[in-house]
Formats: C-alpha cells, structure tokens, sequence
C-alpha cells in the first residue's frame, strides 16, 4: 500500500507529466498553425503571380493582334498599291522608257516593302510562339508550386488534425 505522501507525489508527478506534455503538443500546434498560416500566404502570393502572369499573356497577345492586323492593313494597302503601279505600268507603256523606269523601280520598292512586312509579320509570330511557350512553362512551373504548397498544407491540416484529436482523447 502506497501512503498518503506517496501518493501525493505520484499524482503531482502525473499531473506534471500531463502538463509538460500538453506544453509540447500546445507548442507542437503553434508552430504547426504558424506554418500554416506562412503556407497559406505563400498560395495567396502563387496564385496572384499566376494571374499577373496570365493578364501579362493576355496583355501582349492583344497587342500582338492589334500589330497583325495593322501589318495586314499595310500588307493590303502596298497590294492594292503595287496593283494600281502594275495598271499604270500597262497604261503608260508606249510612252517614254524613262517614266516605265520610274514606275517599274516604284513596284519593285514596294514588291520589297510588303515582303519586309511579311518577314516582319513572322518574327513578331515567332517571337509571340516563343513568349507564349515561355508563359505557358513558367505557370506550370507555378501550378506545381502551388500544387506541392497545397499538398504540404493538407499534410499539416491533417497533422494538426491528428494533435487536436490525440490531445482531445488525452484529456
């Protein structure tokens, strides 16, 4: 049989033991809560830059539309132009040799224009192909991000879960 003291003792060492432990898993689920927070945050600032990056897309493939169809309209102008030099070339051809010259270096000069504007029409595809993959990598890059900072939170949630459940059925 234990004594009076003995006993005593034995309850104040459970009770101690009970409250260092309940310290730990309080301490535990500060530094786990914290950490979720911080993960919570670090989502919220993914998912901004993710539609930063998106309107940024949306931005220049706007704007290379509005460059395409000014390029188109040029491209047109210069063909109608080049046909209208073509009209007079046929017009104008019994006379002086001199004014053919004239106009037959007009078409060539803009024969060569609308082929810059061509040329240039497809480095600015090229270019918005290459800015688009390069977007397109750079959110998935940030989707899995986002993805693994989801999974890490769940894991904590569930940790978490795991310590207030533990600490409940303790108490």
């Amino acid at each position: 049989e234990l004594s009076s003291s003995q006993e005593e003792d034995s309850v104040t060492s459970v009770d101690s033991l009970s409250f260092e432990e309940n310290r730990i898993i309080q301490k535990k689920y500060e530094d786990l809560k914290r950490q979720l927070e911080n993960l919570l945050f670090q989502n919220e600032e993914l998912a901004y830059q993710l539609k930063k990056e998106d309107e940024s897309l949306q931005c220049s493939k706007l704007k290379l539309e509005e460059k395409i169809a000014e390029y188109n309209g040029l491209t047109r102008q210069l063909k109608s132009a080049l046909e209208q030099g073509r009209k007079m070339v046929a017009e104008e051809q019994e006379k002086m040799s001199y004014k053919e010259q004239v106009l037959q270096t007009r078409i060539l000069g803009l024969e060569a224009e609308v082929r810059e504007c061509q040329e240039e029409k497809k480095q600015l595809l090229y270019i918005f192909h290459h800015n688009e993959k390069h977007h397109e990598l750079h959110l998935k890059e940030l989707e899995i991000s986002l993805q693994k900072s989801e999974n890490k939170k769940q894991s904590i949630q569930n940790y978490v879960q795991f310590l207030k459940t533990s600490y409940i059925s303790m108490f």
